[in-house]
């Protein structure tokens, strides 16, 4: 990956069922002039439980990127959000500096996590994280999803927080999950009002120690 932004575009691959025709609009609407994005479309595959069903998708993915020979890939799922914060050359600043540091995977927003830590000025690291509606994925982690042996009980983001050694995430968030009022993964999830309430839990964590972190960053150059 280069540093000139300009001589590259991103492989996004969007998951969605077929039938939810109005989340495909909501994420063509998304991307819509946002040309250093490449859209792929992957027909999400149905199952009765439905992490189940978004991990077999995601296999699906991740195999098409493989198969075109990409060294990254977005995984994007159909209700994800653009923030105020995002912009290209802070996207791609991040993903420079999550790859330099050995990152496999960096996420655009999470809906929960356990320990963050800042590594760089706008990038934290996390023990394990919530939600995977824009998520970066590196090549060293692509073979490691397509050999796990995905249980009934396990969910996507479970598994990749165990998975991908060293996970990130941006902040301020370039990625949030918009509230349809029903979820095709978990029926918890689709509880209206409880998508938003995870972000904005997340948020506020992670902007009091963005804050303290920066203070005495600041005070200690002084």
């Amino acid at each position: 990956m280069g540093t000139n932004n300009s001589d590259f575009y991103l492989p996004v691959y969007v998951i969605n069922l077929k039938e939810r025709t109005e989340r495909r609009q909501h994420i063509e609407e998304q991307f819509q002039g946002r040309v250093e994005f490449a859209l792929h479309w992957i027909e999400a595959i149905e199952h009765s439980i439905g992490a189940v069903g978004l991990w077999q998708s995601m296999l699906k993915a991740v195999q098409t990127a493989i198969d075109k020979r990409d060294d990254i890939m977005i995984i994007c799922e159909d209700d994800h959000i653009f923030t105020p914060a995002y912009n290209k050359d802070y996207l791609f600043a991040n993903i420079i500096g999550a790859n330099a540091q050995g990152s496999e995977l960096l996420s655009g927003g999470v809906g929960g996590f356990g320990t963050a830590v800042p590594v760089d000025t706008n990038r934290y690291w996390m023990d394990w994280f919530w939600s995977t509606q824009f998520i970066i994925i590196f090549k060293p982690l692509f073979q490691k999803i397509l050999d796990y042996d995905f249980k009934d009980t396990d969910t996507a983001d479970g598994v990749l927080s165990v998975l991908a050694k060293d996970k990130m995430t941006i902040y301020p968030f370039i990625s949030v999950q918009k509230d349809f009022g029903y979820s095709d993964v978990t029926v918890y999830n689709g509880t209206p009002g409880m998508i938003s309430n995870y972000f904005s839990q997340a948020n506020y964590r992670l902007r009091m120690i963005h804050h303290v972190s920066h203070k005495f960053k600041e005070q200690a150059k002084r």
